[in-house]
């Protein structure tokens, strides 16, 4: 029997923020949940200047690959996200729409949905998720690509797609909505691509070993009306370390945000740039989901 149902108790615990509360199991401090997520900006594309007056589709791809030693209770996935900005949003000031989705290694998808208030420009808790089966046992040692489209004109998903080894399925997710998990005190609109590796104490009390996951070759796009065009891909080689996001002065001006860069999602994410596996170039990003404190 697959493990659907604890991996839903899980995720209510969740929202969409690492829980720095620790438990002390008497040799180490352990945190309640981890979510190892790194966070990159993109803004400046020509694309874009028509896309955050009127938005579309858009979508982010990008490959995942873990040992055989990946402890089947870690979600990992990847998430795109409009923020509308505090200085002129299209809706309302600071919103922050999401699109996240992710799997465990026994293929199952998880996703959070938006609920009404969202439509008011007011952000909730992320406490509504949708569980599906894909009913593929994902491999080790194997990269898959991994891809979200959804609607930000609409508010809502698309799709996931999953490509690798013997898989190649897409899923219908229209008509769920996205949420608005998060006001953002960004100064413009911008989007904002991630990946992320998730695990709770709840389901790995004893913080079973089996921790890690890998990203390479993400890539970020936009329906123009007539064709996707990619605004912005990245293999992880323009950095060594991922460090915190540079906050001067709120609203957060983008001027200050590389684009270029990727950054800390939250200060308990641990995140490494590493060479030792790679889909392409030199580097991929390790995203960690051990509980130690």
């Amino acid at each position: 029997m697959r493990i659907a149902r604890n991996i839903f108790l899980l995720l209510l615990l969740w929202a969409c923020e690492t829980d720095t509360s620790t438990l002390d199991t008497g040799e180490i401090s352990l945190l309640e949940t981890i979510t190892s997520a790194s966070v990159i900006f993109t803004h400046s594309n020509p694309s874009l200047d028509t896309f955050f007056q009127t938005p579309s589709l858009a979508y982010i791809s990008g490959y995942f690959y873990f040992e055989d030693t990946l402890a089947e209770d870690v979600i990992f996935g990847l998430d795109i996200e409009h923020f509308e900005g505090v200085d002129n949003p299209l809706r309302f000031e600071g919103a922050d729409w999401m699109a996240l989705a992710g799997f465990t290694r026994t293929g199952i998808l998880w996703f959070p949905i938006g609920s009404p208030e969202n439509l008011e420009g007011i952000p909730t808790p992320t406490d509504r998720w949708e569980i599906r089966d894909f009913e593929v046992d994902l491999q080790p040692f194997t990269w898959y690509k991994m891809t979200i489209t959804c609607d930000f004109d609409s508010l809502q998903f698309v799709s996931v797609s999953l490509q690798g080894g013997d898989v190649d399925k897409t899923l219908s997710l229209s008509g769920f909505p996205l949420e608005y998990p998060n006001y953002a005190a960004f100064d413009k609109p911008t989007l904002t691509g991630y990946t992320f590796a998730l695990r709770g104490l709840e389901f790995s009390p004893e913080n079973t070993p089996g921790f890690d996951v890998y990203f390479d070759d993400i890539e970020m796009g936009i329906y123009t009306g007539t064709e996707f065009v990619r605004i912005k891909e990245d293999g992880f080689e323009n950095q060594q370390t991922v460090g915190d996001i540079p906050i001067n002065a709120v609203p957060i001006p983008l001027a200050d945000i590389d684009e270029n860069l990727w950054y800390l999602e939250n200060e308990a994410a641990k995140l490494e740039i590493t060479n030792t596996v790679q889909r392409s170039g030199t580097a991929s990003l390790k995203c960690s989901a051990d509980l130690e404190q």
